[in-house]
């Protein structure tokens, strides 16, 4: 058992409940905060729905103490962290023209050089959050299978 793996055992149920709120609406305390409240609201439901299900699969792995191995563990830190950057830097929109706006904008001034590169690492942190929350999904339930292989009948 990994010290990192039981830690983020522990911590799965407050920062995927945590994350998910700043996925949503965490623009908001930079300043940066419009249409995509309510574009991501059911974004921010399936993203909860999709993390309680790898919540439930890590916290009902075989063994004790109960821990993610060292992969599992990485995988989920990388899907935190991509979630923290994509909700620190996805840009947002209002009804006038000067309100696109984005966490850039706001500390270096409004240009479109700001904004495209607020969505090219908004975009960047959603795939490797997908791609890192896939691997996490797949390592969790071939976990299962191996200890449900290794039950006899």
């Amino acid at each position: 058992m990994s010290s990192l793996g039981r830690k983020a055992l522990l911590l799965m149920i407050p920062l995927n409940l945590l994350l998910t709120v700043w996925v949503w609406i965490g623009r908001l305390v930079f300043g940066v905060f419009g249409w995509f409240g309510l574009v991501l609201a059911p974004v921010a439901l399936v993203l909860l729905v999709a993390l309680l299900v790898t919540t439930i699969l890590a916290f009902t792995q075989e063994g004790r103490p109960r821990a993610l191995t060292g992969f599992q563990a990485g995988a989920q830190v990388v899907t935190w962290l991509g979630m923290l950057v994509f909700g620190t830097f996805l840009p947002d929109f209002g009804d006038t023209e000067d309100s696109h706006i984005s966490l850039l904008t706001q500390v270096f001034g409004h240009d479109d050089a700001m904004l495209s590169l607020s969505y090219t690492i908004a975009t960047v942190a959603a795939l490797v959050t997908v791609v890192a929350y896939v691997v996490l999904l797949v390592s969790l339930t071939a976990a299962r299978r191996k200890a449900t292989a290794a039950v006899p009948a």
